[in-house]
């Protein structure tokens, strides 16, 4: 333990990084995941977009993390970060980067834009949070609706109707916005 956490009167330094030893494996599952379903292929492997989400939590300060579901919440809007930084990058480069595309799980494999699913997703948390949190487990995750039920704890029909509003509400905020790629 630093000098400075034992001066602070802080105790629990290795949670999160004890989290993130013992869930490794599992963050490069979701990391697979998240780079099977985008529409291009990135030149980042499922273990370097794990270890670059995993540098930026570390980064970000990781007290706050206790539970798994937390740590996996987090890396995955991390991780999905990643990859629109990199297609950022890329744009900025002047390289005429194609969008980064994902499709909904289970839906139609239309592509959608990550970039404009991110600011909607980011729109629709301002709104609520309760349905973009659905979304973050069940689109960032990969969860399905009874994982998503039992681990935030409510009913699966409700979780399958608020997964169908958010669903919609992001539908129309892409659409509205100009950004639906014609699904």
């Amino acid at each position: 333990m630093s000098t400075a956490t034992k001066a602070s009167g802080y105790e629990r330094p290795a949670i999160a990084p004890a989290l993130l030893a013992r869930h490794y494996d599992e963050l490069r599952r979701v990391a697979r995941r998240i780079i099977c379903s985008d529409g291009q292929r990135h030149h980042l492997q499922a273990t370097e977009l794990v270890n670059e989400a995993v540098l930026r939590l570390i980064a970000s300060g990781l007290e706050s993390i206790e539970r798994r579901e937390h740590l996996l919440a987090l890396a995955a809007r991390t991780m999905r970060r990643v990859l629109i930084d990199e297609a950022r990058r890329a744009r900025a480069a002047k390289r005429q980067a194609p969008k980064l595309l994902t499709a909904w799980p289970g839906g139609p494999q239309a592509g959608l834009d990550v970039e404009a699913l991110d600011d909607a997703i980011a729109a629709l948390e301002a709104f609520s949070p309760e349905h973009s949190r659905i979304v973050e487990l069940r689109f960032g995750l990969g969860l399905t609706v009874e994982e998503t039920a039992r681990l935030i704890g409510l009913p699966e029909r409700t979780v399958k109707r608020r997964w169908q509003a958010a669903r919609a509400w992001l539908h129309d905020h892409l659409t509205t916005d100009g950004q639906a790629d014609g699904s």
